[in-house]
């Protein structure tokens, strides 16, 4: 697999199209935790473990083996996400 190209995120504004300052704005706000003006990798993961716990969370109202297992997930998730 030495063959595959690397993928990098994009990291020049031209390189995000339909990206505005007012989105790069809004989702430093949302996901830059300690105030710096920077969303690092940590919190980006923080940001995704708290979505899937939200979501594993709405699974669990459903009811049914979907929902047990899915209960289940979310206590696991949401200690993860609030340690």
């Amino acid at each position: 697999m030495a063959d595959d190209p690397q993928t990098e995120p994009p990291t020049d504004e031209s390189e995000r199209p339909g990206q505005t300052a007012a989105d790069e704005e809004s989702y430093v706000n949302a996901y830059d935790l300690d105030g710096d003006g920077d969303v690092s990798p940590v919190e980006d993961a923080r940001a995704v473990l708290g979505l899937a716990d939200a979501r594993l969370e709405q699974m669990a109202d459903e009811g049914g083996l979907t929902g047990k297992i899915a209960e289940a997930a979310h206590h696991v998730v949401d200690k993860l996400d609030n340690d």
